[in-house]
């Protein structure tokens, strides 16, 4: 096997433990999640999303983004974590003790009965959750992702089961906060009983100065997508309450889910291995139009075939007591449709050295949801989240135009080979809509597979029509990858 070879088998290799890690997890997750929504109630998802919230807040600032910054960095020595760590977990540390301190009193001033012991409780993760992060970005370097697999699937499954139990002995939110914590401390002592860098005496200044002036972008630019993100669970706390968030929460975690199995997996091994052809531009190329067209061809059509089915998916899913999921469901599919493809260009960006980019963007959205969620008018959470979605489409035009001026592609390049898929998908969801005006009153149990049906067979029909040759294409070129490794 020559090097190129090589290469090429050790990316399909992370690629497939990275797929095991994120679906193996996520659907585990989702599946508990399902069963907890069953036995706990909106306003207890509500309180456990606002400690989620607050908690991935300093997190974000803990980190310091210095995760990615290892990932991405060409040579890495073991001095060059030292600082890098010390400064994490040291932040984490501090803003633990200070949420346990200031609880009372962010109960009080977001005025959530209930709220204190729950942020408490849900602190000790946070200091864990950060020692973990440097284990497992390091393991992600090395595209050793069979072990954070395995490590994923078993913490899952313990914190899901002790969150279940607690559910049934009727503790509530706090089951949600107690699987939280469970799940970072089996983490991280599966990373850590299996160390890819231990704490020492030697430091890099200089390093540290380097990944720093990385790490500042990815933290301001988590930082700001932060805001974008959860600026709508505020709203919804202000105006319709904590039972109004809970229902959001369930309604907006298909999406959330869907968005992490389909581009999460990808993601964490396209930074390692797209930071080691970066300087070979046709490559890189070629890999983004692909990226771009397997974006398409398998995520966008799921997310609108869900969007299309929302009212009978979410009824299914999870119960008539979540009556409301399905308008926050819908938006946010068809917008997912969009951003599995448009994500891509984050890795690419981050891959070529420019972050920096994404920080621009971020802003540019910032600049635009923000505002259009305060100044647009909205009577329930389901307009919210409608404003919230396709607001968010401002931004989706600079990004791929930033992205082909970065590798050297045109706007024809990057259409043509995904314009076919397109129309198959519009074709399918026009479908699924003509079909449900003529089958009114259907049992929405035998619907969901009428409708689903429906969805397939057009869209299929629509790819022999429009997009033949570029499936072979793909189908071709995942085949000999394959063969190769």
């Amino acid at each position: 096997m020559n090097v190129s070879q090589g290469k090429q088998h050790q990316v399909v290799v992370a690629l497939f433990w990275s797929l095991a890690q994120n679906w193996g997890g996520r659907v585990l997750s989702f599946v508990l999640f399902l069963v907890l929504a069953r036995l706990l109630s909106p306003a207890d998802f509500g309180l456990a999303a606002l400690v989620a919230f607050i908690l991935l807040l300093l997190s974000s600032i803990a980190e310091f983004g210095f995760g990615d910054a290892l990932i991405q960095r060409r040579t890495l020595e073991p001095a060059d974590v030292t600082l890098p760590f010390f400064c994490s977990f040291a932040a984490s540390v501090l803003l633990a003790v200070l949420i346990a301190l200031l609880a009372t009193h962010i109960e009080h001033w977001l005025d959530v009965k209930g709220l204190a012991p729950l942020l408490t409780a849900a602190s000790l993760s946070l200091p864990i959750g950060t020692a973990t992060l440097f284990q497992e970005a390091l393991y992600k370097r090395q595209m050793d992702f069979r072990v954070l697999a395995v490590r994923t699937m078993v913490a899952t499954a313990i914190s899901g089961i002790v969150g279940i139990a607690c559910a049934y002995a009727g503790f509530g939110a706090l089951s949600l906060v107690i699987q939280v914590v469970v799940q970072s401390a089996i983490s991280g002592l599966w990373l850590w009983s299996q160390p890819r860098w231990l704490p020492m005496r030697g430091y890099d200044r200089k390093s540290f100065r380097e990944l720093s002036g990385y790490s500042i972008h990815v933290v301001l630019n988590r930082l700001l997508d932060f805001a974008i993100v959860r600026t709508i669970d505020m709203i919804i706390l202000s105006l319709y309450g904590v039972a109004a968030l809970g229902i959001y929460t369930v309604g907006a975690r298909v999406y959330l889910i869907l968005m992490q199995l389909l581009t999460q997996a990808v993601m964490d091994v396209a930074l390692s291995a797209l930071s080691k052809i970066a300087h070979e531009r046709d490559r890189i190329a070629g890999a983004y139009l692909r990226s771009v067209s397997l974006g398409a061809l398998i995520g966008s059509p799921v997310f609108v075939l869900l969007a299309a089915i929302a009212p009978e998916f979410s009824l299914l899913l999870f119960g008539a007591k979540w009556s409301g999921s399905e308008a926050v469901m819908q938006p946010l599919m068809l917008i997912g449709a969009v951003q599995t493809v448009q994500f891509v260009n984050s890795a690419y960006f981050g891959a070529l050295g420019k972050p920096n980019y994404v920080f621009l963007l971020n802003i540019l959205k910032f600049c635009t949801v923000v505002p259009a969620m305060f100044l647009l008018p909205s009577r329930d959470i389901g307009q919210l989240a409608t404003i919230f979605a396709f607001s968010q489409l401002v931004v989706t035009p600079a990004t791929f135009a930033l992205a082909l001026r970065l590798l050297g592609l045109s706007w024809r390049q990057f259409l043509r080979p995904i314009a076919g898929c397109l129309c198959a998908i519009v074709l399918a969801y026009g479908a699924v809509v003509l079909c449900r005006e003529a089958t009114p009153g259907m049992n929405p149990y035998l619907r969901i597979g009428l409708l689903s049906s429906c969805f397939g067979v057009t869209y299929l029909t629509g790819l022999l029509l429009f997009w033949r040759k570029q499936v072979l294409s793909l189908i071709d070129f995942v085949m000999k990858r394959g063969a190769t490794a």
